[in-house]
């Protein structure tokens, strides 16, 4: 569509539900819709002030502003946006009345396949627009390019129309000893040639504008001495090329002389061998260096200081869909983004073929974890634009502190990077802060070592269950919440799960937890059973368990053990692992299926494999993190939330929102419709299930 994959929509109408209605006749031709919906001139103004629509769809109830006024709206704003007017009837007359008005075109409500059309060739139309216009932009930004390297050039360049000067770079005037480009022009281009040579040079140039020579570098080359700003000849060789200024012809001459020095090429070479040549960060090598002299001294405002390792999460499949040349636009992006947050004290460098580092100075270890959150948010919460498409990416982030014990530039590489795998395994767009207890036992030769502490960790049951309740925002106060895993290490101390089920799942031990996780959320179901108390559980579930052919018939005989109702168990599945293992995916939710146990999507947003829930019978989508957390700043992560609530609804299906941490997206989910909502904003996990379900949602 114009806007991405998307057609933006500015609807006029009576009720929002006529608004939808338009809106659902394009949809029906295959469209991919958001629309504003308006009825009075104010709102008219907020929506083309929040933003343009691609189409004006206008009705003519009686209660809504007239066609003259959008037009005039439009017009005042000095904007070309195609109008369509809704009419009861459309005869000839009116259509043609209409359209002199500069009404792209009118339609009657009775023919909604007329619509359709005239939608779709308006489409092709604004896309020709665009193209034209990209295109436009394209040669005008080629040619700014191309002035720019002219203007930069050590070459000697300079443009002549009818012998006189209209243009001449940096070079050209240093060599002539001219102060200005004002100076320059209507300078004639013989009071640079040496008196004896005048007419030698006159007769070439009639030659060449006469089209006497060949295109080719020998018949375009003089060998001709020049006169110098100090008024002394000199020897240069001459090389003329057709061209053209501001739309008029004539000659560009490079003058080259015998004795250009390399300075410039040295100061080249050197910004090479430090700098990447993508992005224009430092590179790898040089980072390294910057940080082995770093890590052992201490400026004087005693900084706390840190190394950031940030990955972009699937980047090869972004490059894989999109091609190296629009990868490489988000390289440089992200790299503009982290310059930006950095202060004259960091250093960034592009470290890898999609990672980047950062030796990140501050007041306080708070305020790098603050700041790795703003990188984390400000990533996700970037597009970059390709050729009209929108590209965005998630990125995991590594932080290792560095103090007065860090003396092995290498080793905190190391621990950054590892843990920057931790927070990447994990499901990615986190951060994973070093820990001795964690991360020192994936490095290096110490995998055997963390297999004994996993396996310890089992032995002893050193996890706890906690509890996220789960809220409807339709009046249901029906318990539900979510089981959540946590793990205490020997010292007493809590690790969330990130950072602790990514290793066990490369370990091996990932089935193993799973089982324990659902046998004791099952014990508790139990209990609370037994108190007349009808909760709902929803139990996550790893990729393992996913592909585990044997646990569909565990489940059925835990459920026979300990008489649980299926209906109070929701399973939960991430959208990622049943894309990756499709095959599993269906087969486990068929098996639920015939339990009549519920099984939930989470992470949804459809950007995996948008067909999945043709495939995958899932009762529940529980949408992507990354869309709610954004949602009171991002209007088109707001567009898109309300379309996940409609394909859900659309389809017999339950929607719930997560990580739910203010008021304000608490009111948009309201409006949105969506079934159910979690999040701190509600209450923390917990490992007790005390939350009030009576009570209203603040």
């Amino acid at each position: 569509m114009i806007n991405g994959d998307y057609l933006r929509l500015l609807i006029v109408e009576e009720s929002e539900n006529d608004a939808e209605s338009l809106a659902n006749i394009l949809r029906k031709a295959g469209h991919s819709i958001r629309f504003d919906y308006v009825r009075e001139t104010g709102a008219l103004e907020s929506a083309l002030d929040a933003q343009l629509p691609d189409i004006v769809l206008c009705g003519n109830g009686e209660d809504v502003i007239s066609m003259e006024t959008v037009q005039g709206t439009l017009a005042q704003r000095q904007l070309s946006i195609p109008v369509f007017a809704i009419v009861e009837d459309a005869p000839e007359a009116v259509t043609v009345a209409a359209m002199k008005s500069g009404i792209t075109a009118v339609v009657s409500y009775d023919q909604p396949e007329h619509l359709q059309l005239e939608v779709a060739r308006e489409i092709t139309m604004l896309q020709l627009q665009h193209r034209v216009g990209a295109l436009d932009a394209a040669f005008t930004d080629c040619e700014k390019r191309c002035h720019t390297l002219i203007e930069d050039s050590s070459d000697a360049v300079a443009y002549i129309h009818e012998g006189m000067h209209c243009f001449a770079n940096r070079s050209y005037m240093k060599l002539f000893g001219i102060e200005n480009h004002e100076a320059v022009e209507g300078i004639p281009i013989l009071d640079m040639i040496s008196t004896a040579q005048r007419d030698t040079f006159k007769n070439f140039l009639h030659s060449f504008q006469s089209g006497n020579t060949e295109d080719n570098t020998e018949d375009n080359t003089l060998s001709i001495g020049c006169v110098g700003h100090d008024r002394t000849d000199f020897d240069s060789t001459m090389e003329f090329t057709r061209a053209s200024m501001d739309g008029e012809p004539c000659t560009q001459i490079i003058i080259r002389t015998s004795n250009t020095g390399n300075g410039e090429l040295e100061e080249i070479i050197e910004t090479m061998t430090r700098q990447d040549s993508l992005t224009g960060l430092f590179n790898r090598q040089y980072f390294m260096n910057l940080l082995e002299g770093n890590i052992n001294t201490r400026d004087e405002s005693e900084d706390v200081r840190a190394l950031v390792y940030i990955t972009l999460d699937g980047f090869k499949k972004i490059r894989e869909e999109n091609g190296i040349a629009a990868s490489d636009i988000v390289l440089c992006d992200i790299a503009r983004l982290l310059e930006q947050q950095c202060s004259s004290k960091d250093i960034v460098a592009r470290f890898g073929d999609f990672s980047y580092t950062i030796l990140y100075h501050a007041s306080s270890n708070e305020k790098i974890q603050a700041t790795g959150e703003k990188l984390l948010h400000d990533i996700s919460g970037h597009m970059s634009r390709v050729d009209g498409d929108h590209i965005t990416m998630t990125c995991s982030i590594g932080i290792c502190a560095i103090n007065e014990h860090s003396k092995d530039a290498q080793k905190i590489l190391t621990h950054a990077d590892t843990a920057c795998e931790v927070a990447r395994s994990a499901g990615g767009n986190r951060i994973h802060t070093h820990s001795a207890v964690v991360d020192e036992q994936m490095t290096g030769d110490c995998e055997k070592e963390w297999d004994k502490v996993i396996r310890k960790t089992i032995d002893e049951e050193r996890f706890y269950l906690a509890y996220q309740p789960i809220v409807s925002l339709a009046g249901d106060s029906s318990k539900r919440y979510e089981v959540l895993l946590r793990i205490v290490d020997e010292e007493g101390h809590s690790i969330l799960p990130g950072e602790f089920l990514a290793i066990a799942e490369k370990a091996g031990f990932s089935s193993e937890i799973d089982y324990w996780v659902l046998d004791a959320a099952f014990r508790k179901l139990t209990e609370l059973r037994e108190n007349d108390d009808e909760t709902t559980i929803f139990i996550k579930l790893s990729r393992a368990a996913l592909a585990d052919i044997n646990l569909p018939g565990w489940i059925r005989g835990k459920l026979g053990e300990y008489q649980l109702a299926s209906s109070s168990i929701v399973f939960e599945i991430q959208e990622i692992d049943a894309a990756n293992d499709l095959n599993s995916a269906i087969s486990f939710t068929s098996a639920m299926k015939e339990l009549q146990c519920k099984v939930a999507l989470e992470h949804y947003s459809a950007n995996t494999q948008p067909q999945l829930l043709k495939h995958v019978p899932v009762d529940i989508l529980k949408i992507d993190r990354k869309l709610i957390e954004g949602l009171a700043e991002n209007k088109d992560y707001q567009s898109r939330v309300k379309e996940l609530v409609t394909l859900a609804h659309e389809n017999g299906r339950q929607c719930i929102a997560v990580c739910v941490e203010n008021p304000a997206s608490l009111a948009m989910l309201w409006q949105y419709g969506l079934d159910m909502i979690q999040g701190n904003f509600i209450q923390e996990p917990d490992r007790e299930l005390a939350y009030n379900f009576e009570d209203e949602i603040a």
